[in-house]
């Protein structure tokens, strides 16, 4: 096992916050993720991975250099879902990633590797969905969006209990393109997101939507950066989650108007649910500025229930116990509510 630090803050702050960096303990030797495609439209073009080949090899990823280079010596492949230019897909690409369960000390890590290259005036939806108990797994995408090219992407997370994963998202956007990600952790298990995303076109743009759970003594990191290089650029980030038990979060938001990136706008909230004493919470909102005629803003909402709300449900005969399920779902039904795909949405709403 080797030790790497990933979702690093672009900016470090003071040390003894402990905010700058997160961890893991990576294996040395790594398998590719077994993975169901549930639907595939015709109008996808399907290959084997090649980040370099189609210029995807420099994408700034989520979660860093020493990620990247992880990936690439891991060497277990990965499949590329291209749209032609003015194809506008309807039917969403389904994939279930399934890692199993490692619980020899010398298991091989289990990753998955994705290329999405968008022609221009391309428009698709890909929705994955993660199970399982890695004693190591690791999710690596990198998408090419053409000018008014839009990706829709959504990812589920449904690992148990004892599993330790990383998610890393790259993109880049050209003028009028975009990305909107939605992000949706309820199962189990210490995680990292990440994403980051070169605005480089004209009116180019970068919207997350992320609800999470977090119990027991799990912990949850996040890294989302969005670097503002063309002009008229938007990004609108949106974090809600819950936290209970001993369960420790860290959120990093980083809004980067780089100079050149005149009339760019970018916001950032997250909106925390402490539940109990023992949880551990950390949000760092963070805009960098080197271009004067932009519009940054950022906030958040971090508390408790409140009392008046507790003896509004106890005075209709709800349980306290009760009351904290019911806010907790209420988090992650206000995210799903938004997945463009139909099927899914409906899938996660209907779960107890």
């Amino acid at each position: 096992m080797n030790n790497i630090s990933i979702n690093k803050l672009p900016v470090p702050t003071w040390t003894w916050l402990k905010v700058n960096e997160y961890k893991v303990a990576v294996p040395d030797k790594f398998e590719k993720t077994e993975s169901v495609l549930d639907t595939m439209p015709e109008e996808v073009k399907v290959g084997k991975v090649d980040f370099t080949s189609i210029c995807l090899g420099d994408v700034e990823l989520g979660a860093g250099e020493d990620f990247r280079k992880m990936s690439h010596m891991a060497k277990t492949g990965g499949d590329s879902y291209t749209v032609a230019a003015g194809v506008k897909v309807a039917d969403p690409i389904r994939i279930t990633y399934d890692y199993g369960k490692s619980s020899d000390d010398n298991a091989a890590g289990k990753l998955s590797r994705t290329a999405i290259v968008l022609g221009e005036g391309a428009e698709l939806t890909v929705v994955m969905t993660f199970k399982g108990c890695p004693k190591f797994g690791a999710n690596d995408i990198r998408i090419k969006a053409a000018p008014t090219a839009k990706l829709n992407l959504v990812e589920i997370f449904q690992l148990e209990e004892g599993s330790n994963f990383v998610d890393s998202i790259g993109g880049r956007y050209l003028e009028k393109g975009g990305l909107s990600l939605i992000q949706i952790k309820a199962g189990k298990g210490n995680m990292a997101l990440s994403c980051s995303a070169d605005l480089d076109g004209y009116k180019s743009t970068l919207d997350i939507d992320t609800g999470y759970l977090v119990t027991g003594d799990d912990k949850l990191d996040i890294n989302y950066v969005a670097r503002h290089r063309g002009a008229k650029t938007d990004t609108k980030i949106s974090v809600s989650g819950v936290l209970r038990d001993r369960a420790d979060k860290t959120f990093r938001g980083t809004i980067d108007f780089i100079k050149g990136c005149k009339t760019a706008t970018g916001d950032e909230r997250e909106d925390v649910l402490l539940m109990d004493e023992g949880v551990h919470n950390n949000t760092v909102p963070l805009i960098l500025c080197a271009e004067e005629d932009v519009e940054g803003a950022h906030g958040a909402s971090i508390g408790k229930i409140s009392e008046e709300v507790l003896n509004y449900f106890a005075s209709r005969g709800i349980a306290e116990d009760d009351v904290t399920e019911l806010m907790a779902k209420s988090r992650i039904d206000a995210v799903a509510g938004r997945i463009p795909d139909a099927v899914t949405r409906d899938l996660l709403l209907s779960e107890e």
